[in-house]
């Protein structure tokens, strides 16, 4: 079996929105039930056409990488590039945030999430980005490894409360 990863096409978009699905689903069977209260169709619903959204409107600070194998499409990655707030007190000015990674199961273990990262990250550097930030669910030890293996670090942390 041969795996790729190829800059996302016209045709991919079906794939994309597809994948983000499957990522929300993946990251609400982790989550605590208590954050289950919500209609899960109009999350569905919202994703749906955020991703449309963000597809179509791909731009020079958008980046959206399609994994295959052979020929297939697996998974994906989304970086972007933005402009920090003015008001960060932690740093200002273009910033690289590696937004979203999935690969469906049957594409694990593969080195295709390394093979994404590597990709996105080198692209980040031709914009002239050395700054990158991403975010993760602290119960995703698997995210957090691959993340840890090139050279994120955990710089802040959120906290949430049932009351």
């Amino acid at each position: 079996m041969k795996a790729s990863i190829r800059k996302a096409v016209d045709g991919d978009r079906a794939a994309f929105i597809e994948f983000a699905l499957q990522l929300s689903r993946f990251n609400r069977s982790n989550h605590d039930e208590r954050c289950k209260y919500d209609d899960y169709t109009l999350v569905v619903e919202a994703i749906q056409k955020k991703a449309g959204e963000t597809f179509d409107g791909r731009d020079e600070n958008t980046l959206i990488l399609m994994a295959e194998v052979s020929g297939e499409p697996v998974g994906y990655a989304l970086g972007r590039i933005f402009m920090a707030e003015p008001t960060a007190d932690n740093g200002t000015g273009r910033m690289g945030l590696f937004d979203e990674l999935f690969l469906d199961d049957r594409a694990r273990g593969m080195g295709l999430g390394q093979m994404l990262m590597d990709e996105t990250l080198a692209w980040m550097k031709q914009q002239g980005i050395s700054r990158v930030k991403l975010h993760a669910y602290s119960w995703n030890v698997h995210a957090k490894k691959i993340y840890e293996r090139n050279g994120f670090r955990e710089y802040a942390v959120s906290y949430e409360a049932f009351i």
